[in-house]
């Protein structure tokens, strides 16, 4: 069950924080149409705590206030 935890629109660039099947994701993609899909992992391939998810989640939506998803 896909549960959707946060959401923002920056430049046109919609990021989604979900948690699905006891993982973390950020949906990355323009506003309504989602392009792709990363997992959350810490650096030995574990899945994070919510409070790591939620940092990696915070600087996704840095990085996309300099980049949109059409130079990605």
């Amino acid at each position: 069950m896909k549960q959707f935890l946060a959401s923002t629109i920056v430049n046109g660039n919609e990021i989604k924080l979900v948690k699905e099947h006891n993982g973390y994701f950020i949906h990355w993609g323009e506003q309504g149409n989602v392009k792709t899909v990363k997992e959350i992992l810490t650096p030995t391939g574990r899945k994070p705590s919510q409070s790591t998810a939620h940092k990696r989640f915070l600087e996704a939506v840095e990085a996309s206030k300099y980049l949109t998803f059409s130079k990605l």
